[in-house]
């Protein structure tokens, strides 16, 4: 049933006034409807339940769900079928569901946090009632701001860490807010989000000891990240100020399983950072030189030449391809 009295795109379904031989099939539909296609189990009890709020303005979805035991499969035929390239973020109230995304088995309890993404296989199985709350975005914006390691990351976080606690606290802030008719900017929304993400997905905060090279490089490159809109920034510069010779940085990077030189990653840092903006709706009236000066690049032409290599086509190309993209259905 749809609440008359919410905000625009807020709509709310329960199971409540349904008969009970109606109520497991009607919450396939709703699974269906809200998280992309799924294959259904068959259900558990006949006096099945099921409560579900949702926000859907075609970019962001935020899902409060509450059910009984149950369970489906996402495969690869449902997934060639649905056509969606979405991120979820899936923060446990109550309850506790078994998870299987794309071979990694994964236990939820109550209070951690599940990151899946649409197009890979999936299996959920929910054991006890479960109450949750999913943030459904396009996966291309997340690609975006890991462009070369998105499809390697953590998919089960501790929401009681510090940074998994900031985005447990981020998503129910969320939820509440679009609820309520906050939502007034959805790409700043989703960004935001993303950055919250990010944050918590941080190699940094792993628990495991790691070898003393790993540990240099990846200061090193919080080092560059930091400083990557300075012009002037350099191997030597770079070197400096981690207390190590030049010829020790760039063995660090060569021993580096992506195989970058020191400069190659600057550039593809810089580069990744520049088609953000560009694929931005925001900088749309913004110069491509000024997005270019900003990250730190000193020449348009050299800009143009190196971006073309990257992704296959002009700065001016790839942003009115993402134009073109966000316009379709």
């Amino acid at each position: 049933m749809n609440d008359n009295t919410a905000p625009s795109f807020v709509s709310t379904w329960t199971t409540n006034e349904l008969a009970m031989s109606d109520r497991y099939d009607a919450w396939s539909s709703m699974l269906n409807q809200a998280y992309g296609r799924w294959e259904m189990d068959k259900p558990v009890t006949p006096d099945f339940f099921s409560s579900v709020k949702h926000y859907d303005d075609s970019m962001l979805k935020v899902i409060e769900c509450t059910c009984d035991p149950c369970g489906a499969t996402r495969t690869r035929a449902s997934i060639r079928a649905d056509g969606l390239e979405t991120l979820t973020i899936q923060a446990v109230l109550e309850g506790r569901e078994y998870i299987n995304f794309n071979g990694e088995d994964i236990l939820l309890k109550p209070g951690d946090l599940l990151v899946w993404d649409s197009t890979r296989p999936m299996t959920f199985e929910v054991q006890d009632r479960l109450h949750k709350i999913s943030v459904m975005m396009p996966l291309p914006r997340f690609q975006s701001w890991l462009p070369r390691s998105w499809f390697s990351i953590r998919h089960s976080l501790d929401g009681q860490s510090n940074s998994g606690q900031l985005l447990t606290d981020h998503v129910k802030s969320l939820r509440q807010s679009v609820f309520d008719g906050g939502c007034k900017d959805t790409y700043a929304l989703i960004d935001a989000t993303i950055g919250v993400l990010v944050n918590a997905l941080d190699p940094g905060t792993a628990d495991d000891p790691k070898p003393l090279r790993v540990t240099q490089l990846r200061h090193i490159k919080e080092y560059i990240n930091a400083n990557i809109r300075n012009p002037d920034l350099s191997p030597a510069m770079i070197a400096k100020a981690g207390g190590m010779s030049s010829r020790y940085l760039h063995w660090l990077f060569n021993a580096d399983a992506d195989d970058d030189t020191v400069k190659q990653y600057i550039f593809r840092q810089r580069l990744d950072l520049c088609a953000r903006d560009l694929s931005n709706p925001h900088m749309r009236n913004r110069k491509i030189s000024d997005i270019a000066f900003y990250w730190g690049f000193q020449d348009t032409a050299h800009f143009n030449k190196r971006f073309k290599q990257q992704y296959a086509m002009s700065p001016s190309a790839f942003r009115e391809k993402m134009n073109e993209d966000r316009a379709r259905p």
